[in-house]
């Protein structure tokens, strides 16, 4: 561990919140850091946790095969030659991620588009940030995000589109907050399908329906324009094309009524929101997932980036659009050129880009073009278009959309490599080659975060094995490879300060351009600067962003210094799902999305058994009335699918199982999960998460419903508005285990050789491992008895019966050391509850108490941070009928850290209050 007090970044959230890594290991939050100030949210207090994983990738492997890394170099570059002497540069392809250090990111980008000649690298922040880029590009003329953390402070009115903040970026939540706190006058607005927890703590709400924002916000424009609310001067000065977007506004089906009925939004809300953002002097509209991943998505951002140009509420102090990222270096993925829509350093395939990035580069193999983005790069690998694909830092079996198809592709591939930290992905999988990377804590280099400040994240412990950064790696391919094609090597690099210099170096080409990402004061950085680096954001001259270079005069990146106002047009009718009709009919729009204490697909936080506690199996939540209206039952597993009628761009392979059924052109793509209810969800929206994967989700991965469909502009995959049915599943066995282990290949030997719903969790607590399972049909007595003896040998097996149930336990020594329970029933019992009677002596007593009286009601996880339970509170409030928000929380320190259990907290407090009123 630390030898000193480190500085570094949290990996998780585009937050990019500064932590310190004392001596004793302890890590805790950097109050010196401008992002957090100290405070961290419930993933980044876990850090710690989160580097106990339970399984690493060590070493290099090769067809199964431990090898050591020279050998493995040589593998990886000749593979990579090989197919580019047979099939040419556009056949090597590489998947990468914003998990990854800017260092990193710059030696792939170029090791691809500079010496392999082949823009085909994309990065999963195309699944996430895409759509925000493209329209920055499209209205500023650079993806450039002029809002800053310090800006909310300054606003009179916060607009929050698309995103469960509180949840996803609890600390920027955090800080919205302490603003409202100072500020009373500060208004928040919140615009969501879904009642979140975000939602409910905001001045205002609108319920939108899916895909309903451009409809929204070009009504707010022509709201603007009838009421004379346009800054003409600033749209003089500073705007192309404003007659154009006047005249399309113009049109009757953007008048607040019309827009009103279209969207199914109340006309008073709709005209409250729209007087509110008129007549407030500075307006933020902070907006995420929820606009970005949509066909829509690129238009969606840019009807909110119109109207802050048409209010002239853009480039100064407390006023903007706000893009936030959702990975800890997705902006400085873009900033190196991550993107295959991108060549470089904001730079695109112009002919004077080119040139430039080339002799900056000394390489004649330049990529010219752009290459395949996200979906249409694996549909290529498919085809075998693309037939080598360097995965790295990520899980695209289980993220992507229609991951049925990528997992074929993967399959399908001549050669796949994959860089990780563990070898238990969906993914990896799928490796020829398998690359042990360094994880956090055990490298260092550069990340910047959503307000573009440049952090550094730095090494605190030895890499295991023989686990590599991913940028030495990358580095010793690419002059491997080099020296197969007889050409001068570009990756004589000897440390991450060398790559870091090269790329400030690189960003030089822009100082007498338009653009304004420019860090080339930093080409010259000595080593010790470097490591003693300082948060800092760029401009580094101070300046805002949209400004002239030495001044603080707004300008725009484009050809004649002015935004550019995007025509983005809607239809009159808005295609939705209706209330009843959904209900009667079982479909819903799917929403996917993140969970407040999980991160991405689990691999990272999956073994963290207070982070697993608030969702503990792959769950789907319906209205509690429109679940009624369908004849579903919560706490009851359904089945979810999506048909779609489209015509298949790739044909499917009959030699593998699959759990799509084909019929000419349509398919039908289906999971399971069990069903809760949610009150803040509408009758037309059903909510899943999308972590789910693998070891932790079996096969109940939310994105296998979802087709590729995207964005035209940005190429981002729809995420949030694909139509699915529901309906129950017939399942004649839910059961639950402690300490066996129950993966897919210890129930082959079984007559029952299929367990169609089953995942697990592992809690570093105890060491425990926990299974949930489910089964068309009623599980055998003895065939699980025979599957105990097998795990469990030497041990005496205890049957207890119980109603419609029974629970099998394993003795050795006095002491239970697995315990398996069954039922025809989906109440079974709640591992909570049985975690304690595991490796302890057996209390028959007890635990047929437990059998027998359980509801099989969890006790409800309400603040992860700190691990308190609904019970906690209960207790409290029984004790204290009228204790205040301020006296729960300094009592049993709920909320006191990120904040996100407030609102839950407030409504046990609010409950509570009007049950006392009653009674008096």
């Amino acid at each position: 561990m630390a030898k000193e007090c480190i500085k570094s970044a949290c990996p998780y959230c585009g937050v990019g919140c500064g932590v310190e890594v004392k001596k004793n290991g302890e890590i805790v939050g950097d109050f010196s850091h401008p992002a957090n100030q100290g405070a961290l949210c419930v993933k980044g207090s876990a850090l710690g946790e989160s580097l106990k994983m339970p399984s690493r990738l060590l070493y290099p492997r090769v067809n199964g095969k431990q090898m050591d890394w020279q050998s493995t170099i040589e593998e990886i570059s000749e593979k990579m030659h090989s197919t580019i002497k047979e099939y040419g540069p556009q056949a090597v392809g590489m998947y990468v991620s914003g998990q990854l250090l800017t260092e990193d990111y710059y030696v792939a980008n170029k090791l691809m588009k500079g010496f392999v000649g082949s823009s085909n690298i994309d990065t999963n922040s195309r699944l996430c940030m895409s759509s925000a880029v493209a329209a920055h590009v499209r209205a500023f003329g650079e993806d450039l995000v002029p809002v800053n953390y310090d800006d909310l402070n300054y606003a009179d009115l916060i607009v929050i589109i698309g995103a469960n903040t509180a949840w996803t970026h609890p600390i920027i939540f955090r800080r919205i907050q302490q603003a409202r706190e100072v500020n009373p006058n500060l208004k928040l607005v919140v615009i969501d399908p879904r009642k979140t927890v975000t939602a409910e703590q905001a001045d205002l709400h609108l319920a939108l329906e899916n895909d309903g924002d451009v409809l929204l916000f070009n009504g707010l424009s022509r709201y603007l324009l009838d009421t004379g609310s346009i800054d003409t001067d600033f749209i003089a000065k500073h705007t192309n094309d404003f007659d154009t977007l006047r005249k399309e506004i113009a049109k009757p089906h953007y008048e607040l009524q019309a827009v009103s009925d279209a969207l199914a939004v109340n006309p008073t809300l709709l005209r409250t929101f729209f007087q509110w953002f008129a007549s407030s002097p500075n307006v933020i509209s902070l907006f995420c997932q929820g606009v970005n991943q949509s066909e829509s998505g690129t238009d969606k951002a840019n009807t909110i980036i119109n109207t802050h140009l048409l209010a002239g509420k853009i480039a100064k102090q407390g006023s903007g659009p706000f893009s936030i990222t959702g990975q800890p270096n997705a902006m400085g993925g873009r900033e190196v050129g991550g993107l295959a829509n991108q060549l470089a350093v904001h730079r695109e395939f112009d002919p004077d880009s080119i040139k430039q990035v080339s002799q900056f580069w000394n390489t004649a193999n330049t990529a010219t073009q752009p290459g395949l983005k996200a979906v249409d790069l694996f549909n290529a690998v498919e085809s075998g278009d693309i037939r080598f694909l360097w995965i790295i830092a990520t899980n695209p079996a289980v993220s992507m959309p229609d991951s049925a198809q990528i997992r074929r592709a993967l399959e399908k591939c001549d050669c796949v490599v994959v860089s990780d930290i563990t070898a238990q992905t969906n993914t990896a999988h799928y490796a020829d080659i398998l690359l042990p990377a360094a994880g956090w804590g055990e490298k260092q280099g550069m990340v910047t975060n959503s307000e573009r400040c440049m952090t550094r994240q730095r090494q605190f412990i030895q890499p295991p094995g023989e686990a590599k950064a991913d940028w030495w790696i990358l580095s010793q391919v690419g002059k491997n490879l080099c020296h197969k094609m007889g050409i001068a090597s570009g990756f004589e690099f000897e440390s991450e300060a060398d790559v870091f210099r090269e790329y400030a170096a690189l960003t030089e080409i822009n100082k007498n351009t338009p653009l304004q990402l420019d860090i080339s004061a930093l080409k010259n950085l000595s080593d010790t600067d470097y490591h003693n680096w300082q948060p800092q954001a760029w401009p580094l001259d101070g300046r805002s962003v949209l400004t002239v270079k030495g001044t603080q005069a707004i300008t725009f990146p484009t050809h004649n210094g002015k935004a550019n106002l995007v025509l983005t047009k809607t239809e009159a009718s808005h295609n939705a799902i209706g209330e009843h009709e959904a209900s009667l009919n079982k479909e819903w729009w799917l929403n996917s999305g993140r969970q407040r204490d999980q991160w991405h697909t689990m691999t990272r936080t999956g073994h963290i058994s207070h982070l697993a506690a608030s969702e503990v199996e792959p769950t789907v939540y319906l209205h509690p009335l429109a679940a009624e209206q369908a004849e579903l039952k919560a706490g009851h597993i359904v089945e979810i699918s999506h048909t779609n009628t489209k015509q298949s761009t790739t044909k499917p392979d009959i030699t593998k199982p699959s759990t799509a059924k084909q019929d000419q052109n349509i398919i039908t793509k289906s999971i399971k999960a069990r069903l809760a209810f949610d009150e803040g969800l509408t009758h037309q929206q059903a909510f899943m998460s999308m972590h789910w994967s693998g070891l932790f989700g079996g096969e109940s991965r939310v994105n296998q419903t979802l087709f590729g469909d995207v964005d035209p502009y940005s190429g981002q995959p729809a995420f949030k508005s694909q139509q699915i049915q529901i309906q129950a599943a017939e399942i004649g066995s839910y059961g639950l285990a402690l300490g066996i282990d129950l993966s897919k290949q210890n129930w082959q030997y079984m007559s029952l050789q299929h367990v169609e719903f089953t995942q697990t969790r592992s809690t570093s607590e105890q060491k425990q491992g926990v299974w949930r399972f489910a089964d068309f049909e009623y599980f055998s007595k003895n065939e699980i008895k025979e599957l105990m003896r097998k795990q469990c040998l030497n041990s005496q097996i205890l049957t207890l019966d119980h109603l419609k149930s029974w629970t099998l336990i394993a003795i050795i020594d006095s002491k239970v050391i697995a315990m398996i329970s069954v039922s025809q029933s989906p109440i079974v019992l709640q591992a909570d509850f049985v975690i304690p009677f595991i490796k302890q002596p057996l209390n028959l007593a007890n635990l047929l108490s437990l059998l027998s009286s359980t509801d099989g009601k969890a006790n409800k996880l309400v603040c992860s941070c700190y691990r308190v339970t609904e019970s906690d509170i209960l207790e409290q409030l029984e004790q204290a009928p009228n204790m205040s928000l301020r006296e729960m929380q300094n009592t049993l320190s709920c909320g006191k850290n990120c904040g996100s259990c407030l609102p839950e907290v407030k409504r046990y407090l609010n409950e509570q209050t009007i049950e006392v009123m009653t009674v008096k």
